[in-house]
């Protein structure tokens, strides 16, 4: 093989692993594209690796404790009404919630949200539907909406995509 064509066999080599020399292919004053999004868990790091109990936590500095367990024991009393809106817009056809939560059974708050999802399946005849009820909740409302304003409603906070079999998964895991 001469100097040449080892050369031009390099060149190929390289645009075939890094691509083209920048420039090429593009029209004189034609924008590059932006860079990708810097998406929580696939092209930046995953803050809220369990899911729901990464971000369902207490924060005593802002007052605010959305662990499970405070919520479930105020659901027990009253559901706020722009939440029970949410969740009969997700219920099953002919069902009316009474706007309070039943008791959960012994040891759900170790696997959630797999817990939750043994009522709220896509099926049920008597609670919403988990994933339509949760998108509900999470994201509608703008700016009156916690995870809107504070999470950007992201989707990769809760779905966690793996990234050799191209699935999707939400992570249980127990509340802290």
């Amino acid at each position: 093989m001469n100097r040449k064509s080892f050369a031009v066999g390099l060149g190929i080599a390289a645009w075939i692993l890094i691509g083209p020399p920048s420039g090429l292919g593009q029209e004189a004053g034609e924008a590059k594209a932006p860079p990708a999004r810097k998406i929580p868990g696939l092209t930046a790091k995953d803050e809220f690796p369990k899911a729901c109990v990464s971000c369902h936590i207490n924060i005593p500095e802002r007052k605010m404790d959305t662990r499970f367990s405070t919520l479930l024991g105020q659901w027990r009393v009253s559901v706020e009404p722009a939440l029970l809106a949410k969740a009969q817009a997700a219920a099953p056809a002919g069902v009316t919630l009474k706007g309070k939560h039943p008791r959960v059974p012994p040891g759900a708050l170790r696997n959630i949200p797999t817990a939750c999802i043994k009522c709220h399946t896509p099926t049920s005849k008597t609670a919403p539907a988990f994933a339509r009820m949760i998108h509900l909740t999470h994201l509608t409302g703008g700016d009156e909406n916690h995870f809107l304003t504070e999470f950007q409603g992201e989707c990769t906070h809760c779905h966690k995509l793996n990234e050799k079999t191209g699935a999707w998964s939400i992570p249980s895991a127990p509340q802290p």
